[in-house]
């Protein structure tokens, strides 16, 4: 008897110790760390093939949190029509059954610009594909019929589609516009404005 006991103290402890493993690998850390790698693959990427870089970023608001949000963004230029940006934005939002909502997103879109005044002003459909890490709450009814509340964290990968804008004020300042509706199990309408210094 005393041998099965132990047998089985060792399975349960196994599990217990597997579970927290997994629980491990879904840390905001490593998922920044994933940003970061994305970030420098682009950039290397886009030094090879001599593209015109921009990077700068901007103010923005989530219609999912109720937030703002602040975004970190990158343009590499690829022809005079075609570009490639990759962003990381994080939004603050307001509490939901007590708990504060967040949002950790990474995207990557194609740009195709079209010229409208005079290379100052260029407008562009936004492509490409999102992952955004969030934390919100929610409520439920538990086993007992009891009304409870939990936050929930969770990730979800999905596309953007949208459209932005620039205005070239100097050779080396632009602002842009870009709304975008990401379509994912967190759908949400974003929406950002800033800046970019031509490198």
């Amino acid at each position: 008897m005393n041998y099965l006991k132990t047998i089985n103290y060792y399975k349960n402890d196994h599990n217990m110790t597997s579970s927290k493993n997994v629980q491990l690998t879904n840390n905001p850390f490593m998922k920044t760390k994933n940003i970061v790698f994305l970030f420098t693959l682009f950039f290397l990427f886009a030094t090879q093939i001599q593209a015109q870089i921009s990077i700068g970023g901007g103010l923005g608001y989530n219609e999912k949190i109720s937030g703002p949000g602040f975004t970190l963004k990158g343009v590499f230029t690829i022809t005079d029509n075609i570009a490639i940006s990759p962003s990381a934005s994080y939004f603050f939002g307001n509490q939901v059954y007590g708990y504060k909502r967040s949002l950790l997103a990474g995207d990557v879109n194609a740009h195709y610009y079209f010229n409208i005044l005079e290379n100052k002003l260029k407008v562009y459909p936004v492509a490409g594909i999102n992952f955004s890490s969030y934390k919100t709450g929610n409520s439920y009814y538990n086993d007992l019929f009891d009304y409870e509340t939990k936050q929930v964290t969770d990730n979800a990968l999905g596309a953007n589609i949208g459209a932005g804008a620039t205005y070239q004020f100097t050779e080396k300042l632009k602002v842009y516009l870009e709304p975008k509706f990401v379509i994912s199990d967190y759908s949400q309408v974003v929406i950002n404005a800033g800046v970019l210094l031509n490198l």
